[in-house]
């Protein structure tokens, strides 16, 4: 079945298409989709995750906590987080505290007041380790 063309004529439904639609549509397909179905459907803060970016928020991190792994969003300072946390690096979270000396590394909101000391962090990289059988 076809659409009607600008002389009356009758074309297809595929030359209907330009490329610059098709292209569009594509990228929301392959795009918002995924992207959407992450913000609707993954844990949101504070809920238990799987890990690495898990999480509904845009800036969601799955890290592991001193009960397992939970959902928390990156931060530049203690106002980016709840009034019950802090911004800074999860001290059960033995790979972050690894990569907190980068200056690439970034930090998240951490339940709990702030530590009274800062977490020491030794310069040797953690031993991977099976998370499945550590729980």
């Amino acid at each position: 079945m076809g659409a009607a063309g600008w002389a009356g004529e009758r074309v297809s439904v595929a030359e209907a298409w330009s490329p610059a639609l098709a292209l569009g549509v594509t990228a929301v397909v392959l795009l918002a989709l995924p992207w959407g179905l992450k913000l609707g459907l993954a844990p949101a803060v504070g809920e238990p995750c799987g890990g690495g970016f898990d999480c509904a928020a845009l800036r969601g991190r799955c890290v592991v906590g001193e009960h397992g792994r939970f959902c928390t969003v990156t931060c530049a300072q203690d106002s980016d987080c709840p009034s019950s946390g802090h911004c800074g690096i999860p001290p059960h979270d033995r790979w972050q505290r690894w990569f907190s000396t980068s200056e690439l590394s970034e930090r998240v909101c951490v339940p709990g007041p702030r530590p009274e000391q800062p977490l020491a962090v030794d310069g040797a990289m953690p031993e991977p380790r099976n998370e499945a059988t550590s729980r």
